[in-house]
């Protein structure tokens, strides 16, 4: 199975059980993946933030292209009290990418574009990492 099927297959997998849970669902998905992530979703992308994870910036097509190497793609923003991060999908729905998020609080979205997960002013500001499972 391709690396980004994979991804989203697992996705998938986990979503029900953790789709009131952003970084909950993010933990479980890589858990799958043999990678360890602890913490909120702030702490999350402070770990994120450096090796061995790849910055990719604020480059939505690029973290589209790095999923689609099968590469696990989260795309995070940090907040005061709660940061959000979700699960970059391959396949682009222009001008934000497909991803699959729980939600703190609410319900979380399947393979939707990013733009239902953060606010029109916070999105400018959403970063992607990428590693390589």
């Amino acid at each position: 199975m391709a690396g980004g099927q994979n991804i989203k297959t697992l996705c998938e997998n986990h979503w029900t059980q953790w789709k009131a849970d952003c970084s909950g669902f993010l933990k479980a998905v890589a858990a799958d993946l043999d990678i360890t992530l602890t913490g909120d979703a702030n702490r999350i992308i402070d770990k994120i933030g450096r090796a061995p994870w790849t910055q990719l910036g604020s480059d939505a097509d690029k973290a589209v292209a790095y999923a689609g190497l099968g590469y696990l793609v989260v795309a995070g923003l940090k907040a005061t009290h709660h940061g959000h991060v979700v699960i970059i999908m391959l396949g682009q729905s222009k001008p934000y990418p497909l991803a699959y998020w729980g939600r703190y609080g609410g319900v979380g979205r399947k393979n939707t574009a990013i733009n239902f997960s953060w606010t029109h002013a916070d999105l400018a500001n959403v970063q992607y990492y990428a590693i390589k499972p």
